[in-house]
């Protein structure tokens, strides 16, 4: 006895079962009210995230220049060299921003070791007290430098 004939006998009675003009359109879920819910609160919950996203995009896209080069080949060359200007403004600002933050932790490190605190808590604590202002001062004097 493989089970074959109960399995035989579930299979017709589920084929041989009236269903009602509703529930023809999904048989399977015929039985299970809970299953056909879950699924509608999925493609609820799927289309309701596909809209925010689609708004979301749309928010981010509003002040979004998609054609930086004009129609026009006249003022194509000038408009390059201005953007070519402007990366290397912006490449030389991160440069320096990098490195007064490398020259501030080098020099907190620094006072930190310069105390000459054993206890590996009472270091973690020192480090952390150095305030947010702190930090800024610092930086402002490591980029005046």
């Amino acid at each position: 006895d493989d089970g074959s004939s109960s399995f035989a006998s579930a299979v017709n009675a589920i084929l041989g079962s009236k269903l009602k003009k509703y529930d023809r359109e999904d048989p399977i879920f015929a039985r299970s009210k809970v299953t056909i819910k879950k699924a509608e609160s999925e493609k609820l919950e799927a289309k309701a995230r596909r809209e925010l996203l689609a708004e979301k995009k749309k928010i981010y896209d509003k002040d979004r220049v998609r054609d930086l080069l004009p129609k026009d080949d006249s003022n194509a060359r000038a408009i390059l060299e201005h953007e070519k200007k402007l990366k290397k403004i912006a490449q030389r600002g991160v440069v320096r921003l990098f490195n007064v933050i490398m020259t501030t932790q080098n020099r907190t490190s620094s006072e930190v070791s310069q105390t000459k605190v054993l206890d590996g808590e009472k270091k973690e604590k020192l480090i952390s007290e150095i305030s947010k202002e702190k930090f800024f001062d610092l930086v402002k004097a490591a980029g005046d430098s």
